[in-house]
């Protein structure tokens, strides 16, 4: 399965940097994607790391609920850009990190790093996060986030 989604992903990613659609070019292609990904997969390069399958259903829930939130965080800090009547109050804060897996504390990272408003400055048994204003610490310290990647990881 692995070895059938990596050939996939290279001949898509080839085809679209290429745009090739003559037959001697297009069986290079898929020629050249299946060795790529029967070296790799044999190589042990394509792993649950690297190809983390099991969590792409529950991604189709989560991607829309974390773009709904990155364009609420967009508004937020425009707002606050803007209208100097709106206080920014720079803050560190602290928040615990319980995710068993790798997968599901770099996504959980990320996702605060995505959000307008707040960066993960470092990531051990928890989070330090930078927090552009209370607001932003407060969602973050209301566990929602994590509760979200945890159901996406599988643990809860």
């Amino acid at each position: 399965m692995r070895f059938a989604l990596s050939f996939l992903f290279l001949l898509s990613f080839w085809w679209l940097l290429s745009g090739q659609t003559k037959p001697l070019l297009l069986g290079t292609g898929v020629t050249v994607s299946a060795l790529v990904a029967l070296l790799s997969t044999r190589m042990g390069l394509v792993d649950e790391e690297s190809h983390p399958m099991g969590f792409v259903p529950k991604l189709i829930t989560y991607v829309p609920w974390l773009a709904w939130q990155v364009l609420q965080s967009n508004w937020d800090v425009t707002k606050r850009v803007w209208a100097p009547s709106i206080k920014v109050e720079p803050r560190f804060i602290r928040v615990p990190c319980d995710l068993e897996t790798e997968f599901g504390r770099v996504t959980y990272a990320n996702s605060i790093t995505m959000t307008p408003g707040t960066v993960t400055v470092e990531a051990d048994d928890s989070f330090l996060i930078h927090a552009l204003h209370q607001d932003a610490a407060d969602s973050l310290k209301t566990g929602d986030m994590e509760r979200r990647v945890r159901s996406l990881e599988g643990s809860q």
